[in-house]
């Protein structure tokens, strides 16, 4: 492989060092402060993990909240994203859709330790409040997710359940995210944290257990765990009085706002 080697942690320091004139000098007097993330962060970066930088900057242009770049050097890929304080905290902090993965994010310190640990240090008010809103808007999709996989086990589409299989397990993790007020680490991690989850189906373990063991293509068993985690997860939501289901066809009315489409 040429594009991707193994890199140690001090290699990862030593190439931060490096960017660290380019940056400057790419953002002059806006630039505000310098900050790693991810693995690297949080000290658990492995051989071949991503170098993922933040700049904080003053300004943006009027038409963008934030803009990027992703480099492959020596075999590693280092990606740089720039925002202002605010559209870091309203993305990546403040729960929104994509909170279950942004929301543990770790900031090292590279330039202005101040203020890199005064955004460490953010909460967000309300925050159970806006879990429990984001659960129930995502809830159609791990609906959809569920219907997809029900229909490849009526249909015997042994190729198609993969991905189908994946893709619902994934919405599950989501939602229960949510539910459970806690964002995910890392990817790798995801299922040891959710098995620690106090608000889960209790069927939930099963199915898991079909993805690790790769026994999803026992059609018999995937059937009768999919349907019980699904109504144990619908139970879920009645014991919390969230609705779930419209009671009308008008479609100036939705059930829950978050399920406007965009």
């Amino acid at each position: 492989m040429k594009t991707i080697k193994a890199h140690t942690h001090k290699e990862r320091e030593r190439i931060i060092e490096k960017m660290i004139p380019y940056i400057k000098n790419k953002f002059g007097d806006n630039l505000i402060a310098l900050a790693v993330c991810c693995s690297f962060a949080r000290n658990e970066d492995a051989d071949y993990s991503d170098l993922e930088l933040t700049a904080f900057v003053k300004t943006m242009p009027v038409d963008k909240q934030r803009d990027g770049l992703a480099k492959i050097f020596d075999g590693m890929l280092i990606e740089l994203l720039w925002m202002t304080r605010e559209t870091y905290l309203k993305t990546t902090l403040d729960v929104n859709e994509f909170w279950h993965y942004s929301g543990s994010d770790t900031l090292a310190s590279i330039l202005n330790k101040e203020f890199v640990e005064e955004i460490v240090a953010y909460r967000q008010a309300d925050m159970k409040i806006k879990c429990l809103d984001q659960a129930v808007g995502c809830f159609t999709e791990v609906q959809e997710a569920v219907s997809k996989v029900l229909n490849a086990i009526n249909q015997r589409n042994h190729e198609g359940m993969p991905i189908l299989f994946f893709d619902m397990l994934n919405q599950l993790l989501k939602i229960l995210s949510f539910l459970n007020q806690l964002p995910f680490t890392t990817a790798s991690r995801m299922i040891q944290q959710v098995r620690k989850f106090s608000i889960q189906p209790p069927s939930l373990s099963q199915l898991i257990d079909l993805a690790v063991k790769g026994r999803y293509r026992e059609f018999a068993s995937l059937r009768r765990i999919t349907v019980a985690v699904f109504e144990e997860l619908e139970a879920i939501f009645e014991q919390k009085g969230l609705p779930l289901m419209d009671d009308n066809l008008d479609v100036s009315e939705l059930v829950h706002e978050m399920r406007q489409m965009q």
